[in-house]
């Protein structure tokens, strides 16, 4: 029915989107498997939180749907978790952010399991009427959330005498993996793997433990686990030459636009907001209809640049980004027309649009520019 419903609507409202974001299922494939050969038993469970980073939440999941030899994949809330069962999606779900006990004593959701991050939320969920499951979080040393070694006793107790809460799982995070000096993160798995196995004695039928993420692979041979989680590795967005021996990582994504205007303008013009650009001779500027809305950085301003055509040329960005608009110096070409093809983020590293090269000018991590890709522009599936 949904499919008719978009059917009809082209049929009825035709429209060819000015961006598109391209997301390469070979690519994502790939990275799944270079990490699964450094996870616990090669078993990976994919995030899909905050739209898949940024790459669509319905596409990755599609992706996903047939991949074998997955335990569970994993969103931060309950409301993702709904999204992806109303589209169908049949993997079993993890919700690892805080949900609120009602929710998860009510919920009917099929095959859908809950973090439990806290002793309260563990009190908060004791009169449960039906059998639910949960994952168990324990602080190891990033104190954010998590119950701390000290509590783990009273958590055994509480879970032990309540023959409807299952314990399935056990879980924690690195705070500092990506660190070339690794001791904080070996005390952090010293903590681990002594909660651990203070737990498997209490409940021996314990599924799954997991703790590293993505960076947190270095470190699997040390770690009392079964499961790993892949997050920012799975989309290709960090240095694959970083681990020991190195991975093979492909960027998953990529986003096009065009060009929608050209303007010669002379010496000492100015471009956009502020007048922060000022023409040091007689230049030829040409707009894209996408700003920092759809995702392109404001820190970009008068610093990064885009790939225009399909020889991909650097383009600098002149002036300020603004929230739908971008300008771009295209005077190295004299036949730029409306319409011609522009690379707004490239999968290619070697780019200066890269997310790996937006981070480092922009002075932040690769997960801060793909989760600002709005999620209102079109996500397209390629091989």
């Amino acid at each position: 029915m949904r499919n008719l419903i978009t059917w009809l609507s082209k049929r009825r409202f035709p429209y060819e989107p000015l961006i598109t974001v391209e997301i390469s299922k070979s690519a994502l494939l790939h990275n799944l498997n270079e990490f699964r050969t450094r996870a616990p038993h090669g078993i990976v469970a994919p995030v899909l939180k905050s739209n898949a980073y940024g790459h669509g939440l319905m596409e990755i999941a599609h992706i996903l749907k047939d991949e074998k030899n997955i335990p569970f994949c994993i969103v931060d809330s309950y409301f993702e978790a709904v999204a992806l069962r109303a589209r169908g999606f049949k993997i079993p779900l993890l919700v690892i952010g805080y949900t609120r006990p009602d929710t998860i004593q009510r919920t009917r959701l099929p095959h859908t399991v809950f973090t439990i991050t806290s002793l309260d939320t563990l009190r908060n969920i004791e009169d449960v009427e039906r059998n639910i499951r949960i994952h168990l979080k324990i602080d190891t040393g990033m104190h954010r959330q998590g119950i701390t070694l000290d509590e783990i006793d009273t958590a055994i107790t509480m879970i032990a005498s309540n023959p409807l809460i299952r314990l399935e799982g056990v879980c924690s995070h690195l705070s500092d993996a990506d660190n070339t000096d690794p001791s904080w993160t070996e005390g952090q798995i010293r903590a681990w793997n002594t909660a651990i196995k203070k737990l498997k004695a209490a409940f021996p039928l314990i599924k799954y433990t997991h703790l590293s993420a993505t960076d947190g692979h270095r470190f699997s041979k040390d770690i009392d686990a079964n499961v790993s989680r892949l997050g920012i590795g799975l989309y290709g967005l960090v240095d694959g030459l970083s681990f020991n021996p190195p991975l093979s990582l492909k960027p998953a994504l990529e986003v096009k636009t065009i060009i929608t205007s050209i303007k010669k303008i002379h010496t000492n013009d100015t471009v956009g907001y502020g007048n922060t650009f000022k023409a040091e001779k007689n230049i030829t500027i040409a707009t894209i209809p996408a700003g920092y809305f759809e995702g392109i950085d404001r820190r970009l301003s008068n610093k990064g640049a885009l790939l225009l055509g399909h020889s991909e040329v650097a383009c600098p960005i002149v002036g300020r980004v603004s929230m739908n608009i971008t300008s771009i110096d295209v005077s190295h070409d004299p036949t730029v027309t409306i319409g011609k093809p522009v690379t707004i983020i490239s999968n290619d590293n070697s780019k200066p649009n890269s997310i790996q090269a937006i981070a480092k000018l922009c002075d932040t991590i690769t997960y801060d520019i793909a989760v600002h890709i709005a999620p209102s522009l079109k996500r397209v599936v390629v091989q």
